[in-house]
């Protein structure tokens, strides 16, 4: 799943077989993304370690994307203890380092940039620091600490793809049919985009409302549906939560049906 970060919008999904390595078609992928995009828009992508690929980043460079990606490497603490550290100032206990670096099979070097917090001291024969290290590769113009920062904003995506799995049933696999449980994969997908363009013109706090969040507040609201004059009429309680949220809402989801 590829996400819009600034809209939570599923910019681009496939559904694929359980034991597909993270990183494989990544590519492919991305070159789909990209033709989403209109031009003149800068694209930066940010991923877990499971995209650290030097065919990946290849690739990003050949359409001018940024990317901010984690490192894996086998070495890498060996790698890290060796870099020249300084202090991040105003963060007691953390350093950071700013380094080029080619892994095996690529055609030229590239920005790490790492940071490290002293987690305790081990005491013996001689005092031992011990650190949690952090590595990334990437385009961007930030200090280290600063790279650390923005890929924690990734974090939250998860909290997306749980949405959209869990709250959305996504991730629910319904019939034996690989391409039967694909389509209806795809169907989550949309209805998951279709709450959240609903949320974005709705405006107000429904914009950081989770799916459980929408559905228990403004589409399990109790009422009575009667029926007159050969119309559907939907009597709600006169006062219940959020209903100026509610009434936005009904507005736009009439819209989205019906305009």
């Amino acid at each position: 799943m590829a996400f819009i970060g600034e809209t939570k919008e599923i910019l681009h999904s496939w559904f694929r077989c359980g034991s597909a390595y993270t990183s494989n078609g990544v590519v492919e992928f991305m070159k789909e993304c990209m033709a989403y995009m209109k031009k003149g828009v800068r694209v930066i992508f940010r991923g877990d370690s499971g995209f650290f690929t030097g065919e990946l980043l290849e690739y990003l460079e050949s359409v001018s994307a940024g990317y901010l990606i984690k490192v894996k490497l086998k070495n890498l603490i060996g790698l890290l203890e060796g870099q020249k550290w300084e202090a991040v100032k105003g963060n007691a206990g953390w350093e950071q380092a700013d380094f080029r670096y080619q892994c095996a099979g690529w055609n030229r070097a590239r920005r790490f940039v790492a940071v490290r917090q002293l987690i305790k001291i081990e005491k013996g024969l001689f005092a031992v620091p011990v650190h949690e290290y952090f590595c990334y590769v990437t385009t961007e113009r930030l200090s280290p600490i600063e790279v650390h920062r923005s890929y924690g904003k990734r974090a939250t995506c998860e909290t997306w793809i749980e949405e959209c799995k869990s709250q959305m049933n996504a991730g629910h696999v319904r019939t034996s049919e690989f391409l039967a449980n694909a389509a209806l994969f795809q169907c989550a997908v949309l209805a998951y985009n279709l709450l959240k363009w609903m949320a974005l013109l709705t405006g107000g706090v429904i914009q950081q409302w989770e799916v459980k969040t929408m559905r228990l507040w403004l589409i399990r609201v109790a009422g009575k549906l009667t029926k007159g004059s050969r119309q559907l009429t939907l009597k709600l309680p006169e006062r219940f939560l959020h209903q100026e949220e509610w009434r936005a809402w009904e507005g736009m989801s009439l819209s989205v049906a019906f305009g």
